[in-house]
């Protein structure tokens, strides 16, 4: 039998695929394609390939592991006893641990993901994180939030939902959808001041969500903190523990789903929230904005808070606070009257770094309907499907040749060669001039050396 908030959260969605009726069992089906979402952790997975997306997470989660345990080891190894100093080898030997440590805890966490024990070495890992999921997310780009948002950050927190609290004014939010939710904090104010009917909450990262879930159900999760500049030794790794203040009984969904191909019925919501999201998604601002108008109800509200600062290849996509605007208004959506605030921005307490950011916000009813746009054209099909060819594409030809000279110059290091008789290699193979060669080596032996002292991430 089903929950009241869970026959209204069907309303509200559909099958990402095909945009049929979707309904519970075991997993989300859908009604025309017969397509089927898992839940991870109790969660609805709603992309429109689940398995494929659920596998590049599990690769990265094993990425981050291997990074972690390689780091740890590193630090371990750097004990030797020529470290005479006791706080040295009381940070290393911290250090050391909490990575271990921590690698340990994410994969627990994670572990609603199904990751092998069995995983690769930490250089195959690196040779291959260059592809990215939709939105082009990593598992732990946004690892800090979690902090902020559930331990130390409640002066920034409170600071973000007036803002956005402002910007709804007095009206009712209804049936409301927030979009890049992240650990969730700024929902689950939403739906504890606010309280709106139901409160649905999408995210593409499952780290940020089952951390959200655990928070929201009132569980109390313990996870390292990693300063970006840390007050003093102990604050080099801190093992805090995130809290919500109460938990949330019900109203507050959460689901893991591309926002770039939502899996959210036509005209399901009367209010959508878009916080820190709109110039980091790879899907052009023009088409998002008519996304989020095919998702409201006529007069539905659209509210947006966060930076504006997108940074695609493309240079028409760049867009200027005045292209933005503009963009709001071809969307459907009454003229947008853009806010700047300055706000505080993750701002440890262990922490010497911190920013304050000025925060772009608007509120804008939806006028007239837009044409719900293509939803195929963000990740190529040959990558959805794993049995299609991939194509030969200019670039990837380019790419193969780059990493070619790479390996090969890699491979003529065998501890014998000298930067000159390596860079001779190359003038022999007619690769370079002998002008160019040994300046070219030296830039990518020094690149090498940079890399090999370049911590591992957290």
């Amino acid at each position: 039998m089903t929950s009241h908030d869970d026959d209204l959260l069907l309303q509200l969605l559909c099958c990402p695929r095909c945009g049929g009726e979707l309904a519970f069992g075991d997993e989300l089906i859908c009604s025309d394609c017969r397509a089927q979402y898992p839940r991870v952790g109790g969660l609805p997975c709603l992309f429109p390939e689940p398995e494929a997306a659920l596998g590049e997470w599990r690769t990265r989660l094993s990425s981050v592991v291997a990074e972690l345990e390689s780091q740890a080891s590193r630090y371990r190894a750097a004990i030797t006893d020529d470290v005479t100093r006791a706080t040295t080898r009381s940070r290393l030997k911290l250090l050391g641990g909490a990575y271990s440590d921590h690698a340990r805890r994410l994969k627990a966490l994670l572990s609603p993901l199904g990751v092998s024990e069995a995983g690769a070495a930490v250089e195959t890992y690196r040779a291959l994180s260059g592809t990215e999921l939709p939105g082009s997310q990593g598992l732990i780009g946004y690892y800090a939030n979690l902090h902020r948002d559930w331990c130390w950050g409640e002066a920034e927190n409170e600071a973000a939902f007036d803002i956005v609290d402002a910007a709804l004014g007095s009206n009712e939010p209804g049936r409301m959808l927030v979009l890049g939710a992240g650990a969730g904090r700024l929902a689950y104010k939403l739906r504890r001041r606010r309280k709106p009917e139901i409160l649905v909450a999408a995210d593409i990262n499952p780290l940020m969500l089952l951390v959200a879930a655990k928070m929201i159900a009132g569980e109390s999760l313990e996870l390292y903190e990693f300063p970006v500049a840390p007050r003093d030794l102990d604050s080099h790794a801190i093992l805090r523990t995130l809290q919500a203040p109460e938990p949330v009984e019900n109203g507050l969904q959460l689901i893991l789903a591309d926002v770039s191909r939502g899996p959210f019925a036509p005209g399901g919501f009367d209010t959508i929230v878009t916080p820190w999201l709109v110039d980091i998604l790879a899907e052009d601002f023009s088409t998002f904005a008519r996304r989020i108008n095919t998702w409201l109800k006529p007069d539905g509200r659209w509210v947006n808070s966060g930076s504006l600062v997108f940074q695609h290849a493309d240079a028409k996509r760049c867009y200027s606070t005045e292209e933005v605007r503009e963009l709001i208004g071809e969307a459907g959506f009454k003229s947008a009257n853009l806010q700047e605030d300055r706000q505080p921005y993750l701002q440890s307490p262990a922490s010497r770094h911190g920013r304050i950011e000025s925060v772009v916000t608007w509120s804008v009813r939806k006028e007239q309907e837009a044409v719900m746009p293509d939803t195929g054209t963000v990740i190529p099909k040959w990558i959805e499907n794993p049995d299609l060819p991939v194509p030969l594409l200019p670039e990837f030809s380019s790419r193969v040749l780059a990493m070619r000279v790479y390996a090969y110059v890699a491979s003529l290091i065998d501890g014998q060669r000298s930067l000159q008789d390596i860079a001779k290699v190359l003038v022999e193979e007619r690769l370079m001039t002998p002008e160019e060669a040994a300046p070219a080596v030296r830039g990518f032996l020094l690149r090498l050396h940079e890399e090999s002292l370049s911590p591992g991430s957290c």
